[in-house]
C-alpha cells in the first residue's frame, strides 16, 4: 500500500486546496477493515510477513494522518481573500478526517510496544525472505561488532517508519550505503541502512508510523545480500541497543527462529 506522497504538503496553495476539496469526495480506507491474518508459523521458504491486522490498521491511520496534515497546512496558509467556500471545504475535510482517524482501532497495538514508549508501531519491512533472527553483537570485518539487526528481504521491498516522528538525517556512505535516520516520538533514534531507494524526504519532515521511507537494497557494503540493517537507540543518541526484542514485538507472531538456525545474517538464499 503506497502512502500518500509527502510532497503534496509542499505544493502551491491552490493545488493543496483543490486536492483537499476533491479528497473530501474520495473513498477513504474504512476503519477496522477485515484483513486476513494467521498466527500459525510460516512454512520454511515462504515469505515471512508480520501480523497483517496490525499492519493494515497502522497503514490506514498513516494515510489519513498525512491527508489531515496536508489540509491543516493548507488552512494555515489561507489569506483573508480566500473564498469562504474554499475555507469551509477544508474545514469540513479536516473534521471528516479527524472522525475517521478516531474510528481506526489502534488501541490494541500499544500493549505490545508499551515497554518502549511506542503507542502505535509497525514492523519496518513489508516482507522478509528469511525469518527474523538475533544477530546483535556478532563479529564483523575490522574487528567490529554488529550494532543492529539485519532483516533479510528482496530488493525493492518497502521499508516503513516504525513509529511517528521526524526525519533527522539522510546520508550516503561506503559502509551503510543509502541511509535514513528517524527520531521517534518515544525519543528513540532509528538508523536504516543499505537502502536501494529513499523516498523524497527532507530533514525535519513529519513522518507517521507505516509511511514508506525507502526500499530494501544492498547499497554500501551489502552488495549481493539485500537487507535492512536497523539500529535503535532508545535515548535518541548513538547509544545503540539491541533492537531484536522490539522487532519481535512489532512482528507480533511468535518467536520466529532460534538465533543459530539460518547461518550468518547476510547469507543469501
Amino acid at each position: 500500500m503506497k502512502i500518500i506522497d509527502r510532497s503534496a504538503g509542499r505544493l502551491s496553495l491552490v493545488a493543496i486546496c483543490l486536492a483537499a476539496v476533491i479528497g473530501a469526495t474520495l473513498q477513504v480506507p474504512a476503519a477496522n477493515a477485515a484483513v486476513p491474518s494467521s498466527t500459525a508459523p510460516e512454512a520454511a521458504g515462504a515469505p515471512f510477513i508480520a501480523n497483517q491486522l496490525r499492519t493494515q490498521a497502522v497503514l490506514d491511520r498513516a494515510e489519513l494522518l498525512r491527508r489531515e496534515l496536508t489540509v491543516t497546512e493548507a488552512l494555515a496558509q489561507l489569506s483573508p481573500t480566500t473564498p469562504e467556500f474554499t475555507r469551509s471545504a477544508l474545514l469540513a475535510e479536516a473534521a471528516s478526517l479527524g472522525r475517521r482517524i478516531d474510528g481506526i482501532d489502534v488501541g490494541h497495538l500499544e500493549p505490545e510496544t508499551a515497554d518502549w514508549g511506542i503507542t502505535v508501531g509497525i514492523f519496518p519491512v513489508d516482507e522478509l525472505r528469511k525469518p527474523l533472527r538475533n544477530d546483535w553483537g556478532e563479529p564483523r570485518s575490522g574487528g567490529r561488532r554488529h550494532q543492529g539487526n539485519d532483516t533479510l528481504a528482496q530488493i525493492g521491498v518497502p521499508l516503513r517508519a516504525i513509529e511517528d516522528g521526524t526525519v533527522q538525517r539522510l546520508t550516503t556512505s561506503s559502509l551503510g550505503g543509502r541511509t535514513v535516520y528517524l527520531l521517534g516520538e518515544s525519543g528513540a533514534r532509528y538508523y536504516y541502512a543499505h537502502l536501494d531507494e529513499v523516498e523524497p524526504l527532507i530533514v525535519g519532515d513529519t513522518i507517521f508510523a507505516g509511511e514508506q521511507v525507502g526500499t530494501v537494497g544492498d547499497s554500501g557494503n551489502a552488495r549481493g545480500a539485500p537487507h535492512l540493517h536497523l539500529q535503535w537507540s532508545p535515548t535518541g543518541d548513538s547509544n545503540w541497543q539491541n533492537p531484536y526484542p522490539l522487532l519481535v514485538a512489532l512482528y507480533d507472531r511468535s518467536e520466529p527462529v532460534p538465533v543459530f538456525a539460518y547461518g550468518p545474517p547476510n547469507a543469501r538464499d
